[in-house]
């Protein structure tokens, strides 16, 4: 019998197909401006699948100041008011929480503690807008300590909760042009968007 070689991008699409079958989607809303958001659940966590939209006051922003921006994209937040911003029963996921997403969708073990970009699993690829597991992240951009807009269009950035050193904080990083994912600290006074998660309930 002829033996037919499966090629290994073919086999990560499987591997990921059966992840979404089996993957749970609702909606909440923030009670707080009536914002709606689609969640997913990812292994034991719902992971908001839409950047928070909620005003934090000062310590968050709209990309180049425009609400538009904000009313279609979510705001983007400095990490004192990421840490805050999430609605009740969720929260701002820790550098750990992400990690376990990661792990679940296929990155290796050996990854996950590295910094900049990991490419196994091609984790980026999947989180990307129509990656196929709803997670969508959009390329908003930030804004820096100084008030300057950038990156629109080319990057998504999303807070941890999680402290490297004093001054700054882990996050991630999804690129347009790239397929893995990064992880990097960087300082608590840039603008980057909210992405809140809560422990799913047990079966």
């Amino acid at each position: 019998m002829k033996r037919i070689a499966i090629p290994i991008s073919l086999m990560l699409v499987l591997f990921v197909c059966t992840h979404l079958a089996a993957q749970n989607s609702d909606f909440i809303m923030d009670e707080r401006d009536g914002n709606l958001y689609l969640v997913a659940k990812f292994n034991d966590q719902w992971w908001m699948c839409q950047d928070l939209k909620y005003n934090a006051g000062p310590g968050s922003g709209c990309y180049e100041n425009d609400e538009t921006n904000c009313m279609l994209r979510g705001r983007l937040y400095n990490w004192a008011s990421a840490k805050i911003a999430c609605p009740e029963g969720y929260h701002l996921p820790s550098d750990d929480e992400w990690k376990a997403m990661e792990s679940y969708i296929g990155m290796d073990n050996e990854e996950l503690d590295k910094m900049y970009t990991r490419n196994s699993g091609t984790i980026g690829k999947f989180l990307k807008m129509g990656g196929g597991l709803s997670f969508d992240a959009d390329y908003t951009g930030m804004i820096n300590p100084k008030g300057n807009s950038s990156f629109e269009g080319i990057n998504s950035y999303f807070w941890t909760s999680s402290e490297k050193e004093a001054g700054y904080a882990w996050l991630r990083i999804i690129a347009k042009n790239k397929d893995g994912i990064e992880r990097q600290a960087l300082d608590i006074n840039h603008k980057y968007a909210v992405r809140c998660v809560k422990a799913a309930d047990p079966e």
